[in-house]
């Protein structure tokens, strides 16, 4: 794999101030090249998610479907510039989905939220932790923990759900919609269709 000029440089100069080998240096820009791409990809989303006048939902669905990649896994691509090019549509165009679903009947969002919350608890639970063939869960124990995990957020986001449903805040049923609607991509993500999804961008041919 080819890195950035930044992530080789930086590694390369960390590696010559701890005395790294070139397997360590190799790491490190990895790692380096992960985190650049995370913070840009992040920044270019929220600014899309502004442009869009949704900044607070697009934050919102960012950092919900954040809070599950760790422990829940998913489908993913195999470039990092095509997982970053989704990110910046899909964010924030679940965010401008729910400005405009959230004006709706209470009652429709109520079944709105109920299903993408049975369904968010239903899939963690047969499908999370999926994990990258390239690096494999193997550990019995650790897959546990990482399912206990992502229930865990599952329960945590449930309850925000809910409270947002109730409070008088003007922003709550929005806030509320881009949480829903970030469970069902979660939810999407961890089935098979997810990484048929997935492997259908990969074969996309960029020019």
């Amino acid at each position: 794999m080819s890195y950035m000029g930044l992530s080789t440089k930086l590694a390369a100069n960390l590696a010559e101030k701890h005395h790294l080998d070139e397997e360590n240096q190799v790491v490190l820009a990895f790692a380096i090249e992960v985190l650049v791409l995370n913070i840009a990809n992040a920044i270019l989303t929220l600014t899309i998610g502004w442009a869009l006048g949704v900044f607070r939902g697009t934050a919102v669905c960012l950092l919900t479907i954040a809070a599950f990649r760790h422990n829940a896994g998913g489908g993913h691509s195999d470039s990092p510039w095509r997982c970053a090019a989704v990110t910046m549509i899909i964010f924030p165009l679940l965010a401008l989905a729910a400005h405009q679903v959230s004006p709706g009947q209470d009652s429709y969002l109520n079944i709105l939220s109920a299903v993408s919350i049975l369904i968010g608890f239903a899939f963690i639970w047969v499908f999370a932790p999926v994990d990258n063939p390239k690096a494999p869960i193997l550990s019995p124990i650790r897959r546990k923990k990482l399912k206990i995990w992502a229930l865990s957020i599952m329960g945590i986001i449930t309850i925000l759900i809910l409270i947002l449903r109730f409070i008088n805040w003007e922003m709550a049923p929005e806030i509320g919609m881009c949480l829903v609607l970030s469970l069902l991509w979660v939810s999407f993500n961890l089935t098979p269709w997810g990484h048929r999804l997935w492997s259908f961008i990969d074969t996309i041919s960029i020019r």
